[in-house]
């Protein structure tokens, strides 16, 4: 048996139940073992906001460069033009965002448009699970990105766990996120560190080994893990107290109030890499614009993360910490019937920090109905996915190695981040079609460039062949994002000839001739 089919079925709760550790009824006493430094992070710290109900994208990064469109597809729903927050002639926010300006023009804010993935669901809970667990659309996983990242982390855990919680979710039930195959939920999970302290405070260690029995490795593991949540409680509460925060968070505010835990936890010296907070009620079917539904939903964002920005700021903590919003999915283009927005699909996200690299990521939502996808909604221009793999790869430090091995597949980084390395060179000039460029020089020798450009993230082959249709090289067999890419072709080893070279994806093959001369 699997320890985390183990741990369910012996009745381990974590978050807010985790003070009960009993088997049978009877009180588990864990070992009484002192917390270990590991390996642990490079010290940096990501903060996960789940918009969870899908976000509406389009009344959120209004494309002001197609206003009358978007007013033409939400005669009722759209954002009055002098309202619009502008963050550049072509782009605004929603007039509820607008606290969110000043970070922007400061560049700690990057936007980053049209983010999905291929075969778009849109069921609440298994498009939510893709996003959580990073799996394609037609894959079930039962652990999350961040659950297959912590291990990498922390490589000796759980014999030597480190001495701060692995990742902290503000909230009850504990996410998908932070599942992982191996040790179950590897989060601890509260609504505030006082009522998880005083939950645990009947907790005792003993030292009693454990029976010499099938299950007596189980039963140690157990322990261990129930003896890391029994520390922990005190652990946080003694952070939380210690970290006085000093901006003003936002009263009647649910996301502020989470953040406000999290500052104090920050400030009060506690390393927890991950967190994850949750912002409820963006299901918009009906009376959308109403100002207690989608309104007050991005102001609560603005104000929670503008007063967090803040409070970093004012203690020298801003360079170590960056924001990441995400949705399960995006809105309908049109408006429906009851005033609302039906499900959707690409959504644009939000990356917040010091160390971003700031500005827009991406072009604007495209509304024409040819630029559509067949359901009539937004196409994505940027997987998911890439997003995850620069915050693993720019921000914690991950290798390439260790990135294919939590994301379990090879997606390209963004330039969200200082000093990030892409190999996109304009992430502003999506195109609009698949194109392959003639290689240069041509005839050549031994060497030549190929260059292409793809409109929305997908599966590449860049493949060369010779005149009798044999695959003489494959240059490029791997996913890429929107945008223009080159290859070198190095044709050592070939003889002199016609060879062809053919782009091909999903949906696209193009093929043209070149000439190697020796």
């Amino acid at each position: 048996m699997k320890r985390r089919e183990f741990i369910k079925n012996i009745g381990l709760v974590t978050g807010a139940g985790i003070a009960t550790f009993s088997i049978a009824g009877i009180p588990v006493k864990a070992f009484a073992r002192p917390f270990m430094n590991v390996q642990g992070t490079n010290g940096k710290i990501l903060v996960i906001i789940q918009f969870k109900g899908g976000n509406d994208g389009l009344n959120t990064v209004i494309p002001l460069d197609q206003y009358s469109l978007y007013q033409t597809n939400r005669p009722t729903l759209a954002i009055p033009q002098s309202s619009i927050v502008s963050l550049t002639a072509a782009t605004g926010l929603h007039s509820s965002l607008q606290p969110l300006k000043a970070l922007f023009d400061s560049g700690k804010m990057t936007l980053v448009q049209n983010v999905g993935y291929p075969n778009q669901n849109r069921s609440h809970f298994r498009s939510t699970d893709i996003w959580l667990s990073a799996s394609d659309y037609n894959q079930t996983l039962y652990n999350g990105w961040i659950g297959r990242y912590l291990p990498k982390a922390f490589p000796e855990y759980p014999s030597l766990p480190p001495l701060y919680p692995m990742a902290i979710q503000l909230g009850s039930v504990q996410s998908l996120l932070f599942e992982n195959q191996q040790y179950g939920g590897l989060a601890i999970s509260f609504q505030s560190p006082n009522s998880f302290y005083q939950l645990v405070q009947g907790s005792s260690v003993d030292n009693d080994p454990p029976p010499a029995t099938l299950a007596g490795d189980e039963l140690k593991f157990l322990k261990e893990v129930a003896n890391q949540s029994i520390q922990y409680a005190s652990i946080v509460r003694d952070t939380s107290s210690k970290g006085n925060h000093t901006s003003n968070y936002p009263a009647n505010n649910t996301l502020a109030q989470q953040f406000n835990i999290i500052a104090n936890l920050i400030l009060g010296g506690l390393q927890t890499p991950v967190y994850l907070v949750t912002l409820d009620g963006f299901d918009t079917h009906a009376d959308q614009q109403n100002a207690a539904r989608h309104p007050k939903l991005l102001s609560d964002f603005a104000g929670a993360v503008t007063a967090f920005q803040t409070d970093l700021q004012d203690h020298n903590l801003a360079d170590k910490v960056v924001v990441m919003t995400f949705s399960e999915f995006g809105r309908r283009v049109k408006e429906n019937v009851s005033k609302g927005t039906d499900h959707g699909a690409a959504l644009p996200i939000f990356v917040i920090g010091n160390n971003v690299q700031g500005g827009i990521i991406g072009q604007n939502a495209q509304l024409a109905s040819n630029k559509l996808d067949g359901n009539g909604d937004i196409q994505f221009s940027y997987d998911f996915r890439q997003v995850y793999a620069t915050m693993l790869k720019d921000h914690f430090g991950m290798t390439d190695t260790q990135l294919n091995q939590i994301l379990l597949k090879q997606f390209s980084t963004l330039p969200l981040l200082k000093s990030s390395p892409t190999d996109v060179t304009d992430y502003n000039a999506i195109p609009d079609d698949y194109t392959l460029m003639q290689n240069y020089p041509n005839p050549f020798n031994p060497s030549t460039t190929i260059k292409y450009a793809l409109p929305q993230s997908t599966e590449v082959r860049l493949k060369v062949y010779d005149m009798l249709g044999k695959n003489v090289a494959t240059l490029v067999d791997s996913y890429q994002s929107a945008g223009s890419h080159t290859v070198q072709f190095n044709a050592n080893g070939l003889a002199s000839g016609t060879y062809f070279y053919a782009l091909e994806t999903r949906s696209q093959k193009i093929v043209k001739k070149m000439v190697l001369v020796k």
